[in-house]
């Protein structure tokens, strides 16, 4: 995903505004969130390459708070641009585990993605996409035990530029996930990511993210919910991007450590998200 972080550039005289305004004052980037989607989509012809290593740390398995759990997600995904307002992509997911009970790699999965701009965030006040995801895992993120899952979510994605010439940008995606496991209860998830950032130099931006999720069972039953917040801060040349975030988590129900959820959330977790567009 892309964006166009624009910030003004400010000097103390007339001549040197003007060649800088002169230039192009959109600055080529990438998306600075871990978890948030962008209403941008890839110029027709172009690829990016995202790579996504997420951390988790410290769940419960069934046996209590387990502070040896670490659950890495390795995330490939390559990103094809096929119209002006269009773009396909193509995700991988592994995860590797290290617990009292496993540890190694597994190929967990892979999905399809397709989003198409519906506004754009540089034309219009709130730049509108929508986001569709076909996937199939056979490892579960949460223990790395087999089974067959089939999944179709939906985004509809949402960003705010804050004008021309302004650092701050804003991004929410609003979800479902429909999730049927062969064997097992069928469930949906809502959920919802949030991202504010400022561009604090050409190269740097700081900001923050949260996260927001609740999933019900059989059509009614509720299971689970969790809510996470905490900062990113995101580095990017020419057409690379780095982008680091580290969630904790404020609440989740059913609550097991405190006002935690950490059977099926982590207490804190941390992404790292590498992009180079070609």
């Amino acid at each position: 995903m892309r964006v166009c972080l624009i910030k003004g550039m400010f000097a103390m005289n007339t001549p040197l505004i003007a060649l800088c305004l002169s230039a192009s004052t959109v600055l080529a980037c990438e998306n600075p969130f871990g978890y948030s989607y962008l209403a941008e989509t890839l110029k027709p012809g172009r690829h990016e390459i995202e790579q996504y290593l997420t951390g988790r740390f410290g769940k419960d398995l069934g046996a209590g708070y387990d502070p040896r759990y670490r659950g890495f997600d390795l995330r490939t995904e390559i990103e094809y641009g096929i119209s002006a307002k269009e773009q396909l992509a193509l995700e991988i997911d592994q995860t590797y585990f290290d617990t009292a009970d496993r540890e190694g790699l597994r190929f967990r999965g892979v999905s399809l993605e397709y989003i198409r701009m519906l506004a754009d965030p540089d034309k219009n006040d709130w730049g509108r996409a929508f986001y569709l995801e076909l996937g199939y895992s056979q490892a579960s993120l949460h223990d790395g035990h087999l089974r067959d899952r089939w999944t179709v979510e939906s985004k509809y994605i949402l960003q705010h530029n804050f004008g021309d010439n302004s650092p701050w940008m804003y991004v929410a995606n609003l979800g479902v996930e429909l999730l049927r496991t062969q064997g097992g209860e069928d469930a949906f998830e809502l959920f919802v990511t949030q991202g504010i950032a400022y561009q604090v130099t050409k190269e740097w931006t700081i900001g923050l993210e949260a996260f927001a999720a609740s999933e019900w069972v059989e059509g009614a039953d509720f299971e689970e919910s969790g809510v996470q917040v905490g900062p990113m801060i995101n580095f990017r040349k020419d057409n690379f991007s780095a982008a680091f975030t580290v969630l904790a988590q404020l609440t989740g129900a059913p609550a097991n450590k405190g006002s935690l959820n950490v059977a099926e959330y982590s207490p804190y977790e941390a992404r790292l998200a590498l992009s180079w567009e070609f």
